[in-house]
């Protein structure tokens, strides 16, 4: 668990964008402190905060993680088209 409780760390990002241009996360991998390949299913977008005039797009998400339900702000850059987790819950 200690590797998902790190913060503003990069991940790796599977991401449905609609013809609208509406991005939904589905699915991230990062690599924990201990080194360990994490792999996290989003279950529910919570809230969304995606307007064109910014610099990014936010997204409050859910998933189960070692048997708990855990919240988490995923941030997704339109600069460097990257993706950072954020926020834990």
């Amino acid at each position: 668990m200690e590797a998902f409780l790190c913060t503003n760390i990069p991940v790796q990002m599977i991401a449905c964008t609609d013809i609208d241009g509406r991005i939904t996360p589905i699915r991230f991998r990062f690599t924990g402190s201990d080194g360990e390949r994490v792999t996290v299913n989003v279950e529910r977008v919570l809230m969304r905060d995606q307007h064109s005039n910014k610099i990014g797009a936010t997204f409050e998400c859910a998933a189960t993680l070692y048997g708990m339900e855990r919240k988490f702000r995923l941030y997704y850059s339109n600069f460097s088209g990257t993706w950072r987790l954020d926020k834990v819950g």
